[in-house]
């Protein structure tokens, strides 16, 4: 007789994260203290009492972006991670950072399933991490799947071991393969936990079959904040911005009898003092770990005449000028170019401890030197100018102090172009510094054509961690100034 009463519907809470990027300690805005593993872990465990079935997923990016993830190589990261107890947790782009094979080892730290569908083993066509985890709430089977973004190939490629041996497929063509090709036993609710971005995210729902049964996507890697789920396709896209200070929330009404999710809301929680307890057992770890870090980067490091500031990404700044300057004194170049966005302080100085270096400038890189001809740095200088690079749709790089150019404020085109005091000579050599983030997409930050490096182009490699080689130059140059302030000279 039981068999025909109806199932009633199940409530889930299905909680989320993404890109807490090393936001470890949390801060104090307006008064209230925000933010912070502490309290993140106080408002899970909160929830966790008040509701039966809660599930927590980490949409990727826990690591970089502190000195203590960084001196510890993401090992720090992972045991606060475990003490958050997620129930699945995508790999993003910045758990490479360390390389795959470190990377490998911390998975067996943790505490949690890590998933990832599509890194592949190349040979074998065997995935190297778990493409899913099913999960059981009240009888109801979740299917957590995890999709990391393609773009991380560039990063695989720098490891000797790995780089022929690994491939990332595309995110949308795996898919594909993982819910209408593999045979699996049917779930009633069907995540994907994703790291590809909100533009991805939406392609991705888009392209969604109904009988894929997809009925959420959790995503990161764009630092999207949002006051309500994207519905697309029929399918609630939902990201929690960037940090610790906030959590995502849905509710969710599943019918087990037809697999299927009936009702759902989302809310941005907050994190702060007022919504959660401190951890005990983070607090500990913080401590430690707050404390090793100290004692080895609390010594000044050099010192400025005064204070410097990047408040904005796509626009010359004192620290962008004065970080491109380092490079081109450091490595002796003619010039060098920088990237905005590897400096990640607004402000640093006059007194720079090892500390808030690595803080402010928390990505290590190789260097390489490119010896052009002028012609061909013109036209470098031309294409790292380029209007769409002024307004946030590529990477903003600026150039060191021997240069000068003059550009018209409105559209963006260049007028005007001298190094040393002088014009640049077409047939003369110079020497171009450059990162490793544009000498493995010189297409695209440098206007180079592909397979120009090391044929049409000299190329020598100069260093395999620009920090290592700053910190050995600063020490010798223990008073740095910014010559040259307004290199690039905006015309009515």
């Amino acid at each position: 007789m039981s068999d025909n009463i109806e199932k009633q519907p199940v409530h889930l809470v299905l909680l989320h994260s993404n890109d807490i990027h090393g936001d470890f300690s949390g801060q104090s805005k307006d008064g209230v203290f925000t933010g912070g593993l502490s309290l993140l872990s106080g408002v899970l465990r909160k929830i966790r009492q008040q509701e039966a079935n809660v599930i927590y997923a980490v949409a990727g990016d826990m690591f970089m972006g502190s000195i203590i993830d960084q001196e510890y190589k993401g090992l720090s990261t992972i045991r606060m991670t475990n003490a958050l107890e997620p129930d699945a947790f995508c790999l993003g782009n910045h758990e490479v950072d360390y390389g795959l094979m470190h990377l490998l080892f911390l998975e067996k730290c943790a505490d949690f399933p890590v998933v990832c569908a599509n890194i592949y083993i190349r040979e074998l066509n065997r995935r190297v991490f778990l493409p899913c985890v099913d999960l059981v709430r009240q009888g109801v089977k979740v299917r957590i799947i995890g999709l990391l973004t393609d773009s991380i190939g560039e990063k695989l490629l720098q490891e000797e071991q790995v780089d022929s041996s690994v491939s990332i497929r595309n995110p949308m063509k795996e898919i594909v393969q993982l819910l209408q090709k593999e045979q699996r036993e049917p779930a009633d609710l069907t995540v994907l936990l994703t790291h590809l971005g909100i533009e991805e995210d939406r392609k991705l729902a888009e392209m969604s079959a109904p009988e894929w049964g997809v009925d959420l996507i959790i995503g990161g890697h764009s630092h999207t904040f949002m006051e309500s789920p994207e519905l697309v396709n029929g399918i609630p896209i939902a990201q929690a911005g960037f940090g610790s200070g906030q959590l995502g929330r849905f509710d969710l009404c599943v019918d087990p009898e037809k697999k299927e999710l009936v009702d759902w809301k989302w809310q941005l929680l907050k994190i702060d003092e007022n919504t959660g307890e401190p951890d005990p057992l983070i607090d500990f770890y913080m401590d430690r770990f707050r404390a090793e870090v100290d004692r080895k980067y609390e010594r000044t490091l050099v010192t400025f005449p005064c204070e410097y500031t990047h408040p904005w990404f796509h626009r010359e700044t004192q620290l962008l000028d004065l970080f491109a300057d380092l490079y081109q004194r450091t490595f002796e170049t003619d010039v060098s170019l920088l990237a905005s966005n590897v400096i990640r302080a607004k402000k640093l100085g006059p007194v720079l401890t090892y500390k808030e270096f690595i803080i402010g400038f928390p990505y290590e890189n190789a260097v390489y030197q490119l010896r052009v001809t002028g012609r061909r740095l013109e036209q470098i200088i031309r294409h790292t100018l380029r209007k769409d690079a002024w307004e946030g749709t590529s990477i903003y790089i600026l150039f060191s102090e021997n240069m000068r150019v003059e550009i018209t404020r409105e559209d963006k085109i260049v007028q005007k172009i001298e190094i040393y005091d002088g014009d640049i000579e077409p047939d003369r050599i110079y020497k171009l510094g450059i990162t490793e983030y544009s000498f493995k997409n010189p297409e695209l930050f440098l206007g180079i054509e592909p397979g120009a490096l090391g044929t049409e182009i000299e190329v020598k490699k100069v260093s395999d961690n620009d920090r290592v080689s700053f910190f050995e130059y600063l020490s010798l140059h223990s008073e740095f100034t910014l010559r040259n302030e307004g290199r690039l000279v905006l015309l009515d």
